[in-house]
């Protein structure tokens, strides 16, 4: 499950647009934190980051996250260093706090019941953020899961583009999280809340392919040391990264990050950012 935060603080500077940018989330932000934790979901390794002018770096993709993207549209002039870099710098200016598996709970039950705790526990943290001084927040929604190469080489389903029941369980949470925003934004009248869609612009992504790295290369459990949606250091990827939405069994190829961070900032269409977009939330006065 997927839901990252952007807690964003706006001042009256030209460039960049907001003084201070921190993320919180999962793989889908992570830059590198996951390299120095007992963990095996990490990707410091080929053929991760061969697209990305640093070489691996721990992103789970092959050139640059999405929040890469956003961070370059806000007018800072670096990629946004993860907490694990700092070691003692300062960290109070802009830090990526995001985990490759992490998530708001380790808890599971039914959609709906599972989704009113995530909510619950989501509100006590955005509240405990602007407690500590953030004032914006772009809140992102659960991607479709069952759209995902792996979820459609576990399930098979009969041929289908996606997974049903596994968006099924995506869809409370998403409905549940647009509201909460809304009350948020009702009840802390000198902070700015939005909500956005990761799987909003699904619709224009038909001329590219699917998967750049095949089944094939994937983890197996137990074997290759890792999680099987990743794949094995050293596998050979497709010719063209950029030709393809998914680098491996669950992560976005850097071209559709690209898509997804021009979404988040620029869209007008309500499906994809509620209220408004991270254009009009940086330069929105508090």
């Amino acid at each position: 499950m997927h839901s990252d935060l952007l807690s964003l603080q706006n001042r009256a500077y030209a460039i960049p647009q907001v003084p201070c940018y921190f993320i919180f989330g999962d793989s889908l932000s992570d830059t590198g934190n996951n390299n120095k934790l007992a963990t095996s979901g990490k990707v410091n390794y080929p053929p991760y980051g061969i697209d990305f002018p640093r070489g691996p770096t721990g992103r789970f993709t092959d050139g640059r996250t999405m929040h890469d993207f956003i961070v370059k549209r806000l007018g800072f002039e670096d990629y946004m260093p993860s907490f694990a870099e700092f070691e003692g710098k300062n960290i109070l200016n802009s830090v990526n706090y995001a985990s490759g598996a992490a998530g708001i709970l380790d808890t599971t039950g039914n959609h709906q019941e599972f989704a009113n705790i995530l909510i619950k526990q989501l509100s006590v943290q955005l509240k405990t953020l602007h407690d500590t001084g953030a004032r914006k927040f772009a809140v992102y929604g659960l991607g479709l899961i069952g759209c995902t190469p792996d979820a459609l080489s576990v399930y098979r389903d009969n041929g289908m583009p996606c997974i049903r029941k596994l968006n099924d369980g995506v869809t409370p949470f998403n409905e549940k999280l647009k509201p909460l925003i809304d009350e948020l934004s009702r009840n802390l009248t000198d902070a700015k809340f939005t909500y956005l869609n990761p799987s909003g612009n699904l619709a224009g992504l038909g001329k590219h392919h699917y998967l750049c790295l095949y089944e094939k290369h994937f983890m197996l459990p137990n074997r290759g040391g890792g999680d099987r949606e990743l794949c094995r250091p050293n596998s050979k990827p497709c010719r063209n990264p950029r030709q393809y939405l998914f680098w491996d069994g669950v992560h976005p190829s850097d071209v559709w990050n690209e898509m997804l961070a021009k979404s988040a900032y620029d869209s007008e269409k309500p499906e994809e950012a509620h209220p408004f977009n991270i254009r009009k939330l940086a330069m929105h006065p508090c």
